[in-house]
């Protein structure tokens, strides 16, 4: 029976896979990392990542992968290593936190705009400045900073967080079309991470995980919308930044959790260790 670790530190005891190599994945929008589908994620949530149909949240202290890409392969899952530790916390969540807090406290819309852009900013060149790869913060700085011209310019402080909102709904739509056509969008992604079970789509027991898995992300975007799209329209920011943080990092895991479980389920079944 597989443990838990709580550390995020990158291992080495990885399971050998296959002798053919995996296709190249490219990175995902929150760190240091290879890409899977985030439904996770747009620039203010867990990234996942910033998140487009992506799965990966920011990059951990020093680990050179995170989100799906980092426990896929594992024997034990690592929250620490999907969520991307203490860094991939502050990166997800810092920004919408001081928008709220200072929306909250002062009622000016710039200011607290601004705040969130030079939290992101300041995090970009953090990254810089340690040679790690800035994609991740780059994306998040993109959504920010959009948002953040939205709000100022209607004053408006909600309008924040409409481009999070469309990265939602966009990500959604990609998982669905997805399963319309029989390409789970979860089972390729995977396919690329884990060569192991990269002919899934010859198998129906991988097609029914993998489709499965990719119900579980749409169904977490759905989620995101049906609580947070009625925030935004009724012009609640501090409960809508509230509900963005808990949906965020948390979320990600649980799901990412759930579809490590299916995913070890499967390779058992095939007689990978």
């Amino acid at each position: 029976m597989s443990t838990h670790r709580a550390g995020g530190r990158p291992r080495r005891d990885r399971a050998p896979a296959s002798p053919a190599p995996a296709p190249a994945a490219g990175s995902s929008p929150r760190g240091d990392s290879d890409a899977a589908p985030s439904p996770g994620a747009d620039a203010q949530d867990a990234s996942p990542a910033g998140q487009q149909p992506a799965v990966e949240p920011a990059g951990g202290e020093g680990s050179t992968r995170s989100g799906l890409g980092a426990v896929l392969q594992e024997e034990e899952f690592s929250v620490a290593d999907a969520i991307g530790g203490r860094r991939g916390i502050v990166e997800s969540v810092l920004p919408t936190l001081l928008f709220v807090v200072l929306f909250v406290a002062t009622g000016a819309v710039g200011l607290a705009a601004g705040a969130a852009v030079a939290a992101v900013v300041v995090m970009l060149v953090v990254r810089l400045v340690q040679r790690q790869s800035p994609s991740t913060v780059i994306g998040g700085l993109i959504g920010v900073a959009l948002g953040a011209v939205l709000a100022v310019r209607s004053g408006e402080g909600s309008d924040f967080y409409w481009p999070g909102i469309v990265t939602n709904a966009v990500s959604l739509a990609v998982l669905l079309l997805s399963l319309a056509l029989r390409h789970p969008l979860v089972g390729v992604v995977v396919a690329l991470l884990d060569p192991r079970v990269s002919d899934w789509r010859e198998h129906e027991d991988g097609r029914r995980v993998y489709t499965r898995a990719t119900l579980l992300f749409a169904g977490l975007y759905a989620a995101k919308l049906a609580v947070q799209l009625p925030l935004l329209l009724t012009g609640q920011v501090a409960a809508l930044g509230a509900a963005k943080i808990a949906m965020g990092l948390p979320a990600f895991a649980v799901i990412a959790y759930l579809v490590w479980l299916m995913h070890r389920g499967l390779l058992a079944r095939r007689g990978h260790r």
